[in-house]
């Protein structure tokens, strides 16, 4: 049965993260830990690894589409390879109920935040 919920999360992480390109970790990291009880640490490593072959195929797709722009790609991929690096090390020396609303904190003020923008 597992498989199955993985499977799901995987397509719904899919589909957010080429309709939204939101990477779906928004969406990967809560179900990971609340509905399939994962432990914090191991689904913010998880939903990375899982994240990277969805965001290449949803990037190659948009890519096709025409909806990538290469000059932000290199130095935001460069900035975002040594904030990974920085921030898993960082995340590692935090526990798991402050990454868990600190996860949460971000998720609201995003989401406020879209919501009132025009």
């Amino acid at each position: 049965m597992a498989i199955l919920q993985y499977i799901g999360l995987g397509l719904a992480a899919g589909l957010l993260a080429g309709g939204f390109g939101i990477g779906g970790g928004a969406l990967m990291v809560p179900v990971l830990i609340i509905f399939l009880g994962v432990e914090t640490h191991v689904a913010i490593g998880t939903s990375l690894a899982i994240i990277v072959p969805i965001a290449l195929s949803g990037a190659a797709r948009h890519f096709t589409l025409q909806n990538v722009d290469l000059n932000i790609v290199l130095p935001a991929a460069i900035g975002g390879i040594v904030g990974a690096i920085i921030g898993a090390t960082l995340i590692d020396n935090v526990p798991a109920l402050y990454a868990k609303r600190g996860l949460a904190l971000f998720l609201i003020y995003a989401s406020v935040r879209l919501w009132f923008s025009k």
